[in-house]
């Protein structure tokens, strides 16, 4: 088992306290919340500053073609506290006293370091190899385990290490070199990463802010759990606002830095909760905006029309109404959420008024439209996207309407019979499951069942229908037409084609009309509503 290791911190009472973990610890939270001070903190501050190397968010990738070598004590001073002459007391000048700030660029003395390290090791090669008789195996230097790691990351590239140079090829096509200054981003960053954390001290504490920074997703977690590996005497602290980053990262302890006010940080250890995603619990975790769960997946146009309108929340998107039912409950009930607004919406979806009472005592609001996607179809919407493509509003509506209203007249039946089906499963959901002898649990479900109308539930919601249909109540029908291609339907009335109004509406909304759009839609938010500024 290995062995823990400690981090010493600053709690919200400016007291010193230590976390543990045997290899990693991840801090997420939002912007401001103080991560690049906490690290500079623990860089210079903390009681274990003197085996503490961080590397910055704010670097510079100039990557030098050629460099020099020298002693590498002063190689390693140079590079780990800013001068060949200084020692750990000087590291804030390392900073320019500005450790939260300061662009970092040592590329060039990261270079020299490797070099001077590789001089020394062959140097102690060369006598060792004088004074014995026996065949000696040439040591493992810095330059070299980099070399190995890079090329693991990278299996189509290779690394050409020369006397005091290093080039890149495409893997076994050494005449294709190039100089180092030449490298992509994420080449060159791979390279200073793994070189960085090399340097730091033995037993050390490795603190890299934003260690997700120019690397492209899919190597950023195979890449650090390489380098860990590689230092696996050293404790490595992570800084990000990167919810994949932080999920991914699944072995490290999550800590969540919820603010900083100038001098304290308030944070506090992730509690795992199986009721919710670790990603999402994360994400939550690392915003400051109030929450609100919808239906629909990411990437589709009602998410992305919700997050157009609901700009000051984090919407976060669960597929069905009951995932996002579950989802608002589950996090109410957790200790560490206490203190956040949670909300979610959810479509109208035949709904009978009182199940809509009983939602919104949990925070949970129904929309005035059977489905979101009715929104894309409701009257104002419609004007906006009909003047903005220079057409006639009012005759665009008049031929949508007589449109929609004939595809309901010819699926009544059907309309209907739906919206019995689901009053009659949420009647169900009343029956007594706390019962436990047989004559009790028979009593309790005849008394649900009684209860149960089927001829009054279906008279009266073909009443409604044919009550909206007659009257030609266009918002009426939106709120109780279950269809979700109603507006790829209507498009070509449009003259969109392609089914492309939500997309067009998204488009706008995005543009000079999301506040417009915005406001033509608060009102079919239901109670919602006063929610949006």
């Amino acid at each position: 088992m290995s062995e823990l290791k400690k981090l010493s911190l600053p709690n919200i009472d400016a007291q010193i306290v230590e976390i543990e973990s045997t290899q990693s610890i991840l801090f997420i939270g939002a912007n401001g919340s103080g991560k690049t001070r906490l690290g500079s903190w623990v860089e210079l501050d903390s009681p274990q500053n003197q085996i503490v190397h961080r590397i910055s968010a704010q670097k510079s990738l100039t990557f030098p073609d050629s460099t020099t070598s020298q002693s590498i004590d002063l190689a390693e001073k140079d590079l780990l506290w800013g001068h060949p002459q200084w020692g750990v007391s000087n590291k804030r000048n390392k900073w320019s006293n500005k450790p939260a700030t300061t662009f970092q660029n040592d590329f060039q003395k990261l270079m020299v370091y490797l070099f001077s390290d590789e001089t020394e090791e062959n140097a102690k090669f060369k006598r060792a190899c004088r004074d014995s008789k026996e065949r000696l195996d040439p040591p493992l230097t810095k330059i070299d385990q980099l070399k190995n790691l890079w090329e693991r990351i990278l299996p189509h590239r290779e690394l050409i290490i020369g006397g005091l140079k290093i080039q890149t090829c495409p893997k076994g096509q050494f005449n294709k070199a190039y100089n180092s200054s030449e490298m992509s981003d994420g080449e060159r960053v791979i390279f200073y990463l793994i070189g960085q954390c090399l340097a730091a001290p033995k037993n050390g504490i490795l603190v890299i802010d934003e260690p997700e920074i120019h690397l492209h997703k899919s190597v950023q977690i195979p890449l650090w759990n390489e380098i860990e590996k590689l230092r696996s005497d050293c404790l490595f602290v992570y800084l990000t606002h990167d919810v994949d980053f932080a999920s991914a990262k699944e072995n490290a302890k999550k800590v969540w830095l919820k603010k900083f006010d100038g001098q304290n940080w308030d944070w506090e250890e992730i509690s795992e909760d199986q009721s919710l995603p670790n990603e999402m619990l994360l994400e939550i975790l690392g915003s400051r905006k109030p929450i609100v769960f919808v239906e629909g997946e990411n990437g589709s146009f009602d998410v992305s029309l919700y997050r157009e309108i609901l700009s000051d929340f984090l919407v976060i998107p669960r597929g069905s109404c009951t995932q996002v039912i579950q989802s608002v409950k589950a996090l109410k009930a957790n200790s560490q959420l206490h203190h956040l607004d949670i909300y979610g919406i959810i479509d109208r979806d035949r709904r009978p008024q009182h199940e809509i009472n009983k939602l919104e005592q949990d925070s949970i609001y129904v929309l005035n439209v059977a489905e979101v996607e009715n929104l894309f179809c409701t009257q104002e919407v419609l004007e906006i996207v009909s003047n903005r493509l220079g057409r006639e509003a009012h005759q665009d509506f008049q031929n949508i309407s007589d449109t929609i209203f004939s595809r309901l007249s010819g699926e009544i039946e059907t309309q209907v019979a739906l919206r019995v089906n689901d009053e009659i499963k949420f009647l169900l959901q009343m029956f007594d499951t706390s019962k436990r002898k047989e004559a009790e649990i028979q009593s309790s479900l005849n008394d649900v069942v009684s209860k149960i109308d089927v001829n009054k539930l279906y008279s009266e919601n073909k009443q409604l229908l044919q009550d909206i249909l007659q009257q030609r109540n266009y918002s009426d029908l939106l709120a109780v037409y279950n269809r979700k291609s109603l507006a790829s339907q209507i498009s070509p009335a449009l003259g969109l084609l392609n089914g492309s109004l939500p997309e067009t509406v998204v488009r706008l909304s995005k543009l000079d009309c999301g506040e417009v759009i915005k406001n033509a839609l608060k009102p079919y938010f239901g109670n919602f509503q006063q929610y949006i500024n």
